[in-house]
């Protein structure tokens, strides 16, 4: 069984994804992240007990164990070691991700994979919108507002959470082999297009405008995102927050027979 969620922040959000409020997961089942699971983070994580303890605890205890976890990356994951050879790129459903724990995988961007019979592009990335420092809703539970400082690369900054050129001709290449028509896309954010529909008044982000030359060719039955910070779907997509959700398996009679 499949099942996908939003932006974990290495457990600042995963409160839903735990193994008291998960209570469906099986041994085998599929969880796929929209971006930002913060799964790989610290850049002293090598060097810093705490840093190494707080991570491993996320990745090897608050993530359910017996689910296998995939991830798009968002603009919130330590990009110089995800993308810097710490971690092995293997062959996985058809496609290429980084394995980061024995279940725990970051899906390349671009790349096509089949899950249980049906297809999912990959599209990771997305601007950091409070790069320069932001005033947000406060995660904690008595709510309010939080004040958050610039951010500063190599430490909690880095500016590969935008896809390149390359990423961009990787999901062409993979989708000429398909015929670009799937069964499921997952990104971290959404076209530029259908912005406005789910939240306004962030600026302009370049891997929006990526996903929209790709939501503009590419027939698709559901698309999938996180990074809004909310739950919402219009039409064939939904945005993903605080909620885990089974997949619903594609209907739609143009994807099946195209399949």
């Amino acid at each position: 069984m499949i099942y996908v969620t939003g932006d974990l922040h290495g457990g600042e959000t995963s409160w839903h994804v735990s193994s008291a409020n998960f209570k469906p997961a099986k041994k085998g089942d599929i969880v796929l992240c929209c971006g930002d699971l913060g799964g790989v983070w610290y850049h002293d994580y090598h060097l810093n007990q705490d840093h190494r303890r707080q991570e491993d605890y996320f990745l090897e205890s608050r993530l359910r164990q017996r689910v296998t976890w995939l991830a798009v990356d968002g603009n919130h994951e330590n990009f110089a070691r995800l993308f810097g050879g710490e971690f092995p790129l293997v062959d996985l459903y058809g496609g290429h991700a980084y394995q980061v724990r024995k279940n725990v995988f970051y899906l390349k961007r671009g790349e096509v994979f089949t899950i249980e019979g049906e297809t999912f592009l990959a599209f990771g990335g997305a601007t950091s919108n409070d790069r320069f420092g932001a005033k947000i809703p406060s995660l904690g539970w008595e709510g309010g507002y939080d004040y958050l400082p610039p951010r500063k690369e190599g430490i909690n900054w880095w500016p590969e959470e935008l896809p390149t050129q390359e990423d961009y001709d990787n999901a062409c290449r993979n989708l000429d082999r398909v015929g670009w028509v799937v069964d499921h896309v997952v990104t971290h954010t959404c076209p530029a297009s259908l912005r406005p529909q789910f939240k306004s008044g962030h600026g302009s982000d370049p891997t929006e405008d990526i996903l929209q030359k790709l939501y503009e060719r590419l027939t698709f039955g559901s698309w999938h995102f996180g990074h809004l910070h909310i739950d919402k779907q219009v039409g064939k997509l939904t945005c993903h927050y605080n909620t885990v959700k089974r997949l619903a398996k594609n209907t739609a009679p143009e994807i099946q027979s195209s399949s």
